[in-house]
This record gives C-alpha cells, structure tokens and sequence, in this order.
C-alpha cells in the first residue's frame, strides 16, 4: 500500500512538472514581448492562456522529417533518453508525503547531469549534420566545464550541512538562510546553472546567427517536443534547487513555489536584457577567474572540515 502511494504521489508530480513546462513557455513569450513592447500569444481563449495546448498539438500532428543519411536507431533514441533523465531529477523531491527519501540525493543528481552530456552528444552525432556537430563540441565543451564549477560549489554546501540529502538544507536554515552569508557562492552558481543549461547570455550551442539553432536542427515533431521538454523541466528543476540550497524551503510548499517561479522569471528577464557573450570570453570566465575561485572556497570549507569547525 505504502509503495502504491509513493508511486501515485511521483506520478503527479510528473503531470505537474508536464503541465508547467507548458505554461513556463507562455510565460516566457509574455515576458518577453512585453519587454520588447509587444503583446505575445493573446488570440487563444483569455490572453492566450490555451496557446501552449495547441502548440503542443501542432507539433505533435507535424510531420516527422529527418535526414537520409543518419544514424536512425540513435536519433530516434535520444530524445526519450533526454526526457527519461530530465524525469529523474525529480526523484529526489519528497511529494505531499515522506514515503521516499533519497539519502544520497545530490550524488544522484550529479550523475543525472553528468549524463545529460552523452545524450547530447548522441543526438548531434546521430543527426549526421555539420551544424548539429558544430553545435554539440561548443555546448559540451561548455557544459563539462561549468558542470564541474557547480559540482565544486555544490560540495562547499555539502561541508556545511553534513549530508548528501537534499532535505537538510531545510533543517539547517530554519533559523537564518545561506542567501544571507552566502551571497558570492550564490552568485557564481546562478552563473553556473546558466551556463551549464545553456541558457542567455551563454546559449552558445543554439546560436541562430551561427548554428541555425545548433545540436537539434534535424529534429521536428514529436522528437522535438521530448528535447524540448527535457530543457525546461532542468531549468525548473535547477530552479528548485537553488531556492531549497539557499532558502530551506522544501517543507513549505507555497513559498517554495513562488521563489521558484521568481526564478524563473529571473531566467527569461535575463534573456531578454542581455547580449550574448563572445565564445573564448565565456571559457576565459570559467577557467581563468571562477574555476580558481571555487577551488579556492572549496579548500577553505575542507580545511575547516578537518579542524572540526562544522559540526
């Protein structure tokens, strides 16, 4: 009975997590067109609000069209492997009840993430296309290289709350937040979770001016919705994690929501205001200026950790 309600409970997790993919998308294109003085989606049903339905069905009934010579097995694989990792993220968030925790929630985590790069690369090396490749070795390059900032970061807060549970970030702000003391290491790892999604100012791997947007150019239809689904269910998820690592607030879910939902406002007001930065700029910031600086706090929090001085 216990594992019947554990998984009815991941299950709507999962149909919400669907649900407000849909939605995080007409709220991007709202935000985005009143910041460029224009209206966005306003014909379907009241401002809009059933555009993402039928966008949805537009590209479900489309027509699936891919290239003559590719890698067919692989490029109809891919995208279901994207969505199935971006699904498991969420495991690692209790719902409406503990009947499942996962002691080990961000070595989980880490793995996931650490996974997403192969899936990347298998969908630009099945495509078989020159942009989809060019577009693969610049977002790899870029996401291993800021993955390994985040992770570093990650660990410096592990220091602090003892675990590997993701939950005992709530147990150790009950009092005060880390947002508070913490304000540089929060800043660097918001600069990270750009970087490593590959959103603006550093979607290099999707840059239209360049790439013709980059690694998924061959995909359409229903291929693209699982690609497209799996991006925007890690930037929710991403969202979540910031807020619970610097806010403790897992337990309470209306406030949870609302400061992930400022999060995500956050990511589309950050596309809407900044230009994109130069290639060999964004690699210079990662290996010459936060790479040493997150070492750097990382040794600071391990030699702490060895006198003792967290308990």
């Amino acid at each position: 009975m216990l594992m019947l309600i554990s998984f009815i409970n991941f299950l709507i997790l999962f149909l919400m997590v669907f649900l407000s993919v849909a939605f995080f998308t007409l709220l991007e294109r709202k935000v985005l067109g009143y910041i460029q003085l224009r209206k966005g989606p306003n014909k379907f049903f009241i401002k809009g609000i059933f555009q993402p339905m039928w966008d949805g069905l537009k590209l479900f009934f489309k027509e699936l069209n891919y290239p003559i010579y590719l890698n067919f097995f692989f490029f109809l694989l891919s995208p279901f492997l994207l969505l199935m990792i971006s699904i498991f993220f969420w495991l690692i968030y209790p719902f409406l009840c503990f009947n499942y925790i996962m002691m080990l929630g961000l070595i989980f985590m880490f793995c996931c993430s650490s996974l997403m790069v192969y899936i990347f690369m298998m969908i630009s090396w099945s495509s078989n296309s020159n942009y989809s490749v060019l577009g693969m070795v610049r977002f790899i390059s870029q996401m291993i290289s800021y993955e390994v900032m985040m992770m570093i970061i990650i660990m410096n807060l592990m220091f602090m709350i003892n675990s590997f549970n993701l939950n005992y970030f709530y147990i150790y702000q009950l009092n005060i937040s880390f947002f508070f003391f913490l304000f540089f290491i929060l800043i660097l790892l918001l600069i990270s979770f750009l970087a490593e999604m590959n959103l603006s100012p550093f979607d290099f791997s999707e840059g239209e001016s360049e790439l013709v947007s980059g690694f998924n150019i061959e995909f359409s239809s229903l291929l693209f919705i699982f690609i497209f689904m799996s991006e925007y269910m890690k930037i929710m998820f991403m969202g979540l994690l910031f807020c619970e690592m610097f806010f403790g607030l897992m337990m309470s879910k209306f406030y949870l929501n609302f400061f992930i939902l400022l999060f995500m406002f956050l990511i589309i007001w950050l596309r809407g205001f900044l230009p994109r930065f130069q290639y060999d700029k964004l690699m210079y910031l990662i290996w010459k200026l936060i790479l040493p600086l997150s070492l750097f706090l990382f040794m600071f929090n391990f030699s702490l950790k060895l006198l003792n001085l967290y308990h």
